[in-house]
Protein backbone atom coordinates (compact mmCIF):
# COMPACT_ATOMS: atom_id res chain seq x y z
CA UNK A 1 0.00 0.00 0.00
CA UNK A 2 3.03 2.24 0.60
CA UNK A 3 3.60 2.22 -3.09
CA UNK A 4 0.60 2.95 -4.26
CA UNK A 5 -0.08 6.08 -2.85
CA UNK A 6 3.32 7.50 -3.85
CA UNK A 7 2.93 6.20 -7.69
CA UNK A 8 -0.55 6.84 -8.66
CA UNK A 9 -2.28 9.23 -5.81
CA UNK A 10 1.04 12.11 -5.37
CA UNK A 11 0.32 13.21 -9.32
CA UNK A 12 -3.44 13.01 -8.40
CA UNK A 13 -2.70 15.39 -5.35
CA UNK A 14 -0.68 17.50 -7.27
CA UNK A 15 -3.19 18.07 -10.00
CA UNK A 16 -6.02 18.49 -7.74
CA UNK A 17 -3.74 21.00 -5.35
CA UNK A 18 -3.89 23.14 -8.69
CA UNK A 19 -7.19 23.05 -9.03
CA UNK A 20 -8.28 23.71 -5.39
CA UNK A 21 -5.45 26.38 -5.26
CA UNK A 22 -7.06 27.86 -8.59
CA UNK A 23 -10.78 27.90 -7.51
CA UNK A 24 -9.30 29.57 -3.88
CA UNK A 25 -7.38 32.17 -5.59
CA UNK A 26 -10.83 34.87 -6.20
CA UNK A 27 -12.33 34.06 -2.69
CA UNK A 28 -8.22 34.59 -0.97
CA UNK A 29 -8.45 37.98 -3.57
CA UNK A 30 -11.62 38.94 -2.50
CA UNK A 31 -11.14 38.43 1.23
CA UNK A 32 -7.50 39.67 1.25
CA UNK A 33 -6.69 36.19 3.07
CA UNK A 34 -3.59 34.94 0.91
CA UNK A 35 -2.30 32.62 3.39
CA UNK A 36 -5.62 29.88 2.88
CA UNK A 37 -3.40 29.84 -0.61
CA UNK A 38 -0.48 28.66 1.76
CA UNK A 39 -2.16 26.65 3.17
CA UNK A 40 -3.99 24.36 0.46
CA UNK A 41 -0.59 23.73 -1.06
CA UNK A 42 0.82 22.85 2.33
CA UNK A 43 -1.92 20.52 3.22
CA UNK A 44 -1.29 18.35 -0.29
CA UNK A 45 2.95 19.60 0.10
CA UNK A 46 2.81 17.53 3.65
CA UNK A 47 0.81 14.78 2.11
CA UNK A 48 2.63 13.99 -0.95
CA UNK A 49 5.96 14.21 0.97
CA UNK A 50 4.54 11.84 3.71
CA UNK A 51 3.82 9.51 0.66
CA UNK A 52 6.93 9.71 -0.79
CA UNK A 53 9.03 8.91 2.15
CA UNK A 54 6.71 5.59 3.15
CA UNK A 55 7.95 4.39 -0.80
CA UNK A 56 11.06 5.77 0.09
CA UNK A 57 11.73 3.97 3.08
CA UNK A 58 9.87 1.01 1.52
CA UNK A 59 12.59 0.97 -1.25
CA UNK A 60 15.53 0.58 0.67
CA UNK A 61 13.56 -1.84 3.18
CA UNK A 62 13.85 -3.92 0.22
CA UNK A 63 16.70 -6.36 -0.94
CA UNK A 64 17.59 -5.57 -4.38
CA UNK A 65 19.36 -9.14 -5.51
CA UNK A 66 16.14 -11.16 -4.39
CA UNK A 67 14.36 -12.19 -7.86
CA UNK A 68 10.71 -11.65 -6.69
CA UNK A 69 11.25 -8.65 -4.48
CA UNK A 70 13.28 -7.16 -7.61
CA UNK A 71 9.67 -5.98 -9.03
CA UNK A 72 9.21 -4.40 -5.81
CA UNK A 73 11.79 -2.46 -5.05
CA UNK A 74 11.60 -1.09 -8.92
CA UNK A 75 7.92 -0.33 -8.34
CA UNK A 76 9.18 1.48 -4.81
CA UNK A 77 11.79 2.73 -6.36
CA UNK A 78 9.05 4.38 -9.35
CA UNK A 79 6.96 5.28 -6.46
CA UNK A 80 9.05 7.41 -4.75
CA UNK A 81 10.61 9.26 -8.21
CA UNK A 82 6.14 9.64 -8.86
CA UNK A 83 6.10 11.19 -5.37
CA UNK A 84 9.23 13.56 -5.20
CA UNK A 85 8.47 15.03 -8.61
CA UNK A 86 5.03 15.72 -7.71
CA UNK A 87 6.19 16.94 -4.53
CA UNK A 88 8.46 19.39 -6.62
CA UNK A 89 5.40 20.27 -9.25
CA UNK A 90 3.22 21.38 -5.66
CA UNK A 91 6.40 23.55 -4.47
CA UNK A 92 6.74 25.17 -8.10
CA UNK A 93 3.13 26.01 -7.77
CA UNK A 94 3.41 27.36 -4.24
CA UNK A 95 6.64 29.44 -5.32
CA UNK A 96 4.54 32.12 -7.30
CA UNK A 97 1.67 32.60 -4.30
CA UNK A 98 5.02 33.83 -1.98
CA UNK A 99 6.20 36.66 -4.64
CA UNK A 100 2.27 37.98 -6.14
CA UNK A 101 -0.97 38.71 -4.78
CA UNK A 102 -3.45 36.75 -5.58
CA UNK A 103 -5.05 39.40 -6.83
CA UNK A 104 -2.45 40.01 -9.34
CA UNK A 105 -3.66 40.41 -13.13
Amino acid sequence: MRIWFALLLAPVLALTDQSVAYATAGWACAHQHPAVMHGVHAVFLVAIVAGTIAAWQYWRATPARAEPAASRRFLAGMAAASGALSALVVLAMWIPNWMLSPCFN
